[in-house]
């Protein structure tokens, strides 16, 4: 075994020697080991040493985020559809809750709040590069807010929510499309006709059948002995009254089913037709310091959800209050310092957050707001180390993680 030892305070590795000379494969082994041992810490250096000196100084600009509410609203529209023979429901069927004119109702089905970050016009911040500073350890978001310094795997996903909107259908109600009868009724008439005979002329009875369009009432009518006769034929199918049943129970389903569909269209021509379809909408707005909320959009009656500007639309607003919770937070003065040579992030504050159309709140939420907050700055010397990691949230500029 080879003993190596330290010789006086020599510090450089050329000074430790065998005390093994009797040995002369001993005396190359240890040369060898002193070799590789010199070109390790040689490599070493290396590595220390890899950053390198920027001759001119670089800038690199960022921006801090504030926080826009989103508000997604699902509102359902009404199409109502009045019905042909809607003036005599009550005569023939007895009911009197039918729609009398056709129109378009809205109301709102869901509302959802929520926060994302964006760039904030008033907080744009630059940072200059020093001596053997590296601008790309710098990482931005595609808008420009600050994401972090030295983090090597981006985990940061700019999801974008889809909008489907429905379009509207068309509603109609045709008698002529369900009529079992004709839509024309055929009268008889007697008429005379003159004759010339030998002697004299004379008048001849002759008949005229005329086709006449039969009166809203007498459609009706019609409509009406359909369904108590369609209601008739269920019932005997249902309680087997008839000679000849359905084969098997599919049959039954099938038939009974269909029945009960062409009731239900006869029916619509006294009742009217309501058919009801959704729309998705987004709106934005941005809080700023110092009010309490405003308009986010309109509800308009025919319209449905409109913008801020529409006025036949009632309003919906945002309200919020301020919790203040920075307002005691102690931030270090950086007065005289260069700003360049700083790096600016944000410590948010909170807000409670509510939805309302008119007396009526919809909803209610507490959150983080970014520009609620305060605007803090650490030193740029922190980017000089590569073990040390910052990352930010960026939809609020805040600290997420530091890391070694």
């Amino acid at each position: 075994m080879v003993k190596v030892e330290k010789i006086g305070n020599c510090r450089d590795l050329t000074c430790y020697v065998s005390t093994q000379n009797e040995n002369k494969m001993n005396r190359n082994i240890f040369k060898l080991l002193v070799a590789i041992l010199i070109v390790g810490g040689t490599i070493g250096n290396v590595n220390a040493q890899k950053r390198r000196t920027l001759e001119t100084p670089n800038t690199v600009i960022y921006a801090l985020p504030q926080t826009v509410l989103k508000v997604d609203v699902v509102a359902e529209k009404t199409i109502m559809k009045k019905g042909p023979f809607a003036d005599y429901a009550k005569k023939y069927l007895g009911i009197s809750d039918v729609v009398t004119s056709d129109g378009v109702e809205w109301k709102l089905k869901s509302i959802e709040l929520n926060g994302v970050g964006e760039v904030d016009p008033d907080q744009y911040y630059k940072i200059t590069t020093s001596v053997d500073y590296e601008p790309s350890l710098i990482s931005l978001t595609p808008e420009g807010l600050i994401r972090g310094f030295n983090v090597k795997n981006s985990s940061f996903e700019n999801v974008e929510k889809e909008i489907i909107s429905l379009t509207s259908d068309e509603v109609k109600v045709e008698y002529g499309k369900f009529s079992i009868d004709p839509i024309v009724k055929y009268r008889e008439d007697t008429t005379y006709q003159v004759v010339e005979t030998d002697t004299a002329f004379i008048k001849v009875p002759v008949l005229e059948k005329q086709a006449l369009t039969k009166s809203l009432e007498e459609k009706a009518e019609e409509a009406a002995h359909q369904i108590f006769k369609l209601r008739k034929r269920r019932f005997k199918i249902l309680t087997a009254n008839f000679e000849v049943l359905p084969p098997d129970g599919k049959a039954y389903e099938v038939l009974v089913k269909e029945l009960a569909k062409l009731e239900e269209d006869y029916i619509s021509m006294f009742v009217g037709k309501k058919v009801s379809i959704q729309k998705a909408y987004q709106f934005s707005y941005a809080p700023k310091q110092g009010e309490n909320g405003g308009v986010i959009f309109r509800m308009s009656p025919q319209m449905g959800p409109v913008g801020v500007n529409d006025l036949g639309g009632r309003p919906v607003r945002v309200d919020f209050r301020n919790l203040n919770v920075t307002n005691q937070l102690a931030i270090l003065p950086s007065a005289g310092v260069n700003p360049q040579t700083q790096i600016a992030y944000r410590i948010p504050g909170m807000a409670d957050v509510s939805i309302s159309n008119g007396k009526s709140v919809l909803l209610k939420k507490r959150m983080p707001i970014a520009q609620f907050g305060k605007i803090a700055k650490m030193p740029a010397e922190v980017l000089l180390n590569e073990n040390f990691s910052i990352e930010f949230y960026p939809e609020l500029g805040s600290i997420k993680d530091v890391t070694k």
